[in-house]
């Protein structure tokens, strides 16, 4: 999962919006557990997909970057254990 383009406080806001949808574009590289984990915390808002805003998706994306990379490093741990 690649997190390259972090939306920075001082950018203008074109340069943030440009680097959330940069954000989103990544995640066509993700496993599908990984998607289908980053679709259910969309869902789990409880908005609809076009009330979702992009501060959403961010979250979101985040929430399920930082579970996968946790997961792969526990899974990583637990191989080299054995």
């Amino acid at each position: 999962m690649s997190n390259d383009a972090t939306p920075a406080s001082s950018s203008t806001p074109a340069r943030q919006i440009a680097a959330v949808f940069g954000i989103i574009a990544d995640t066509l590289e993700w496993t599908h557990d990984d998607y289908q984990a980053l679709i259910a915390r969309l869902v789990g808002t409880g908005k609809s997909a076009l009330s979702l805003t992009l501060g959403d998706v961010l979250d979101a994306y985040a929430a399920t970057a930082n579970a996968a990379v946790h997961a792969r490093a526990a899974s990583a741990s637990r191989r080299g254990a054995n």
